[in-house]
């Protein structure tokens, strides 16, 4: 089994919680499937040790104070849990569970209008006055680095229409030089390539991070 496979059953059998309560508990597991896999162990190695889906959700269900009945096995092999609640129990009430504090952290907090103001406020300053030319000049340094990298990468093209037009001492020193450069170029690219995937995820999660201070997440 699978770190898809793991997390998709999981989630089935925790369909008798709320969406915030599956959200923080599936977020957990998939920590752990991340930690495990920079730790060395594969995805079937992680999910034999985590154990059976089903039995990890009966335990969580059964913190929640939620009884799990024996069913039988559909012909697809999916079991879907129901819970089973007694008449005086409330699922609406908050249940005494260690995932109560986390869970609840899904949920947007409330500010007042003076509070939201000055964070919108705040970082559409920030952003206007110092990181919007940061990402500006560290964007033209990726650019003007790309194009520098691709420009010495085909510079051998050069050095050979040089030579086919004149033959001299001078054009051979400009081919052997075009080949250093273009050696230069596949040098610029393999660092730039990285660079820019790593440029790209820090502004993905800062944009993602803006948009949700304007929404009034944070």
């Amino acid at each position: 089994m699978n770190k898809e496979h793991f997390l998709i059953e999981l989630k089935i059998y925790l369909k008798p919680l709320t969406h915030q309560q599956q959200a923080f508990i599936l977020n957990k597991y998939e920590v752990i499937f991340e930690e495990r896999l920079a730790g060395g162990e594969t995805e079937e190695e992680i999910a034999k040790n985590l154990g059976k889906p089903r039995g990890i959700a009966e335990e969580i269900l059964q913190e929640f104070d939620i009884t799990v009945p024996e069913k039988k096995l559909e012909r697809d092999g999916w079991q879907e849990i129901q819970p089973t609640v007694s008449n005086d129990y409330q699922y609406e009430e908050i249940p005494e569970h260690p995932y109560d504090d986390d869970y609840r952290s899904y949920e947007r907090p409330r500010h007042n209008g003076f509070v939201r103001f000055c964070q919108v406020i705040g970082v559409l300053s920030f952003n206007f006055l110092f990181m919007f030319w940061m990402i500006f000049a560290f964007i033209m340094f990726l650019f003007s680095g790309w194009l520098v990298a691709v420009i010495f990468l085909f510079s051998p093209i050069f050095g050979g229409i040089s030579i086919f037009s004149s033959f001299n001492d001078g054009t051979m020193f400009e081919l052997f030089f075009s080949i250093f450069l273009s050696g230069a170029g596949v040098i610029g690219l393999l660092i730039l390539t990285p660079l820019t995937k790593f440029f790209g995820k820090v502004f993905k999660r800062y944009f993602q991070w803006n948009i949700r201070v304007l929404r009034g997440e944070i």
